[in-house]
């Protein structure tokens, strides 16, 4: 029997972490057990538990499902890289190395479906009905993104520069909204790094980031944007000028002062995430375009009609590959290993203690 630790956080208390040592049946027939080699921490999984009755994210990998007994627990997921250790699939051998969504654990079971050369989704009864983008898994040798020398960089950087591409690619379609500015709150998170940076190839419109004083220097390092500023200056920026919104941070204080200032000229607000999930109640809105929320999951799938699985490969990877270049000038990868070292990273990350410069890569 595998041994397995997996780590549950209070869905009511995320500060509250629960770790968990248990024994894990043998493999069910129809099964892979991979060992997780590498996944990452980020704000994106904050919102994920933020989001996580409103869209569903606990059902992924909801403890009871596993057999995991506790008042109030979820398993927040996260996204990496793996290695099949035990395969009672044909077409699957051990040593296959897959990317995908996970819990945090060091050992998980999958039952494969709708195998093809690229990879298979999991067709776990509870996660049947939930959205097919995040049940499926790639095999990492069958596809070419996944080379470059960027593997550090992919559980990072790949599911957030994803939905900053279709943001980018949303906006573009709707003429951003007429806008003639595009302010991105949390300018530092990497969701909006990646959607400055795809905005920067753009003509006329202007892309300003607002983001705390001790990441404002950061920020601009990036050069993805034309102005930054911080949270404590928002009045200092030009409030006649129609904007659109991209807000990773959902801070309820900061949307509030954004409202005040910009008031009617502000022509969509692109709710994206929760970073700072503890920043306020979100403000009454008296002027300006109300908050819709960015579902990528839902754009991807658009878009995957219209282009096609080979087509979507070929634009996301068109702007993945620069991101990823740009980011070996301005990102650090920090690895952590064991749970007591996620636990200490986990809640710096909740108290936004995690310098913007910084890439978590964990393995327990």
């Amino acid at each position: 029997m595998t041994p397995q630790t997996t780590l549950c956080v209070n869905r009511t208390n995320f500060d509250n972490l629960t770790s968990i040592h248990r024994q894990m049946e043998p493999l069910a027939a129809d099964h892979i057990r991979v060992r997780l080699t590498s996944f990452a921490l980020t704000a994106n999984n904050v919102t994920y538990m933020v989001t996580g009755d409103l869209i569903g994210y606990w059902k992924f990998f909801n403890p009871h499902d596993y057999g995991i007994e506790g008042e109030n627990l979820g398993r927040m997921p996260v996204w990496g890289f793996a290695e099949i250790t035990e395969s009672h699939v044909s077409d699957l051998e051990v040593g296959t190395r897959i990317y995908g969504f996970f819990p945090v654990t060091d050992y998980f079971d999958i039952k494969p479906i709708k195998l093809n050369p690229h990879g298979f989704s999991d067709g776990a009864d509870h996660r049947l009905p939930l959205h097919a983008i995040y049940n499926r898994y790639t095999r990492v040798d069958a596809d070419p993104s996944f080379g470059g020398g960027f593997d550090d960089l992919q559980p990072i950087l790949r599911p957030l520069f994803t939905t900053s591409f279709l943001i980018d690619d949303f906006l573009e379609r709707e003429n951003f909204f007429d806008a003639e500015q595009v302010l991105l709150l949390s300018g530092s998170s990497k969701t909006a790094l990646g959607t400055a940076f795809c905005l920067a190839q753009k003509k006329g419109i202007k892309v300003t980031g607002l983001t705390s004083e001790r990441n404002k220097k950061f920020v601009q390092k990036t050069g993805f944007y034309d102005v930054v500023e911080s949270y404590d200056n928002i009045t200092d920026l030009n409030p006649d000028v129609k904007t659109v919104i991209v807000d990773m941070a959902g801070n309820g204080d900061v949307s509030k002062t954004v409202y005040e200032h910009f008031g009617e000229k502000i022509v969509y607000n692109c709710m994206v995430g929760k970073s700072h999930w503890d920043g306020g109640k979100p403000p009454k809105i008296v002027a300006g375009a109300p908050p819709v929320m960015f579902f990528a999951p839902d754009q991807a799938q658009r878009r995957l009609k219209d282009w096609g699985p080979d087509g979507f490969a070929q634009n996301l990877g068109a702007r993945w590959v620069p991101f990823c270049r740009s980011a070996k000038n301005w990102m650090n990868i920090e690895r952590h290993e064991g749970a007591d070292a996620f636990m200490s990273v986990y809640k710096a990350l909740l108290a936004g203690d995690i310098p913007a410069s910084a890439g978590q890569l964990m393995r327990l």
